[in-house]
């Protein structure tokens, strides 16, 4: 039973998974801290409305309202009439016109604060802009808390330097960020710590997972388990490792089978050797006994018993002969003297000394050329005459007609030469078919000997034809007898040949 291991995935390629993990890696916990942030904000800060209104207020560069009315008053009184600013009651009446609890306005000349709104007392000794600065500033440590600044500097009548700071404190976010710091903290830490956990679990399972799954069925491979199979629908650099590797396997689990039918082969061929060497040789000696027993007490007998033990011999010897060619053929240990030969000539000559062998066996031959052509194939001409009788001594010995009839035809099929050889016989059953050029098969399942073949003969044909390059197989029409088909290549036609 082969278990079947998908993994499923996409196109995705591992290189751009990972630059996508990387780059959410960045964005996500960004995007996840900035509503975290909103949300204290609107929890804990004072509303959405008030959050909004602070963070516009944190980046205009004008004050807002009323207060750019005083400040755009106060730079032109001090383009105008800079001594105003020496007058008390002018100064107080800049207090009035402040909106806003957290807005104080310094006059100051010389780096000495003139006048200072009641609302920021408390900065007459810190240390403040220097002249110079004019601007905005939106975010100003002044003391301990930031504020945001408006700053313009100018002369007094009497050359000396003046500046007008307009301050306002807010609620700034650097305030806020300070307050909630240890929520602002936790909250960081879990997002990103929320953000890996889910991005690793993500790449796992697009990466360690596969990997995983082909680390236990290389586990599975070095336990010699290989009814399993790995398929991939993922074009990712892992899809075409794991398709890679389930060719392996494959090729591993053919070699195994391959390995596992020569043992099994090996060890047929060591019990048909076995078998077929010692029926003839017990025959031999049982007669051998008979002769030495006195049971061949008369001329007729003794020549019978003899006549057997030749016969039985030259048995031994067909065999013995046989299983070398085979054993050589297998090993690719005998030499093949190829040439160009005019396959219709060649057959015809073939059948004319065929027919004269056949003769006196009551074996009828035909020779039946289909289509008019000339054709040249690359062929050893005496392994093929062993091909041809193999296949056709094959057909007499198991024929059951009172006259065997053999017919050979030979057709073009493109590049090809097709030779057919069919007979009258009891042909063969369909199951059988794929088993004829296996060696010391026969039809007979009992495996009786009397007919005196070695069992090799058609495995013999098909390794000599496969030497040529071409295809051999079996066809047993219903009532037709068996019919062995094989092909050889053409050649270029060049002079003539025999």
């Amino acid at each position: 039973m082969i278990v079947e291991i998908s993994l499923k995935g996409d196109f995705m390629s591992i290189r751009k998974s990972l630059f996508i993990s990387n780059a959410a890696m960045i964005m996500i916990p960004v995007i996840l801290f900035f509503l975290y942030f909103l949300f204290l904000n609107v929890v804990i800060g004072g509303g959405m409305k008030n959050w909004t209104q602070n963070f516009q207020h944190r980046w205009q560069t004008q004050p807002s309202g009323t207060n750019n009315q005083l400040f755009t008053d106060l730079k032109k009184t001090a383009s105008l009439e800079s001594e105003k600013f020496l007058n008390p009651s002018f100064t107080d009446s800049i207090t009035k016109k402040l909106t806003g609890k957290n807005v104080g306005v310094i006059i100051r000349k010389d780096e000495k604060a003139l006048y200072i709104t009641n609302r920021i007392k408390d900065l007459k000794n810190e240390k403040l802009p220097s002249f110079g600065n004019e601007g905005y500033m939106a975010a100003t440590w002044i003391g301990d808390h930031p504020y945001a600044l408006w700053q313009h500097d100018f002369y007094f009548q009497d050359g000396t330097k003046g500046s007008i700071l307009l301050l306002d404190e807010g609620v700034p976010f650097i305030q806020f960020a300070r307050k909630f710091f240890p929520m602002i903290f936790i909250g960081l830490v879990i997002i990103v710590v929320f953000t890996n956990a889910l991005l690793s679990l993500f790449m796992s399972s697009r990466i360690l997972k596969p990997i995983e799954q082909l680390a236990n069925a290389a586990s599975n491979i070095s336990q010699g388990q290989l009814d399993f199979k790995l398929a991939s629908s993922s074009k990712n650099e892992l899809g075409k490792l794991v398709n890679h590797f389930d060719e392996m396997r494959q090729k591993l689990k053919n070699a195994a089978e391959l390995r596992e039918q020569y043992e099994r082969n090996r060890k047929e061929l060591i019990a048909n050797i076995s078998h077929d060497l010692k029926t003839p040789i017990t025959t031999i000696r049982g007669y051998v006994e008979g002769i030495k027993d006195g049971v061949a007490n008369t001329e007729e007998k003794l020549k019978r018993y003899l006549n057997t033990i030749h016969i039985k011999a030259a048995q031994l010897d067909r065999l013995i002969d046989e299983l070398f060619l085979f054993s050589k053929l297998d090993m690719n240990g005998i030499p093949f003297y190829f040439e160009n030969v005019d396959i219709i000539a060649y057959l015809k000559d073939y059948v004319e000394e065929l027919r004269l062998e056949m003769r006196e066996e009551n074996v009828q031959v035909f020779l039946e050329i289909k289509g008019v052509f000339r054709t040249i194939v690359l062929l050893d001409r005496d392994k093929m005459i062993r091909v041809m009788n193999n296949i056709i001594y094959n057909s007499v010995k198991y024929g059951d007609k009172d006259q065997c009839k053999i017919c050979i035809s030979v057709e073009e099929q493109g590049d090809l030469i097709e030779v057919s050889i069919g007979d009258n016989g009891p042909g063969v059953p369909s199951g059988d078919l794929s088993s004829i050029f296996n060696h010391f098969y026969r039809g007979d399942p009992s495996r009786n000997s009397t007919t005196g073949g070695s069992g090799i003969g058609l495995a013999i044909a098909a390794q000599i034809i496969k030497a040529h390059g071409g295809m051999i197989w079996a066809e047993s029409p219903p009532g037709q007898g068996l019919i062995i088909k094989f092909t050889l290549s053409k050649q270029e036609e060049t002079g003539d040949h025999a």
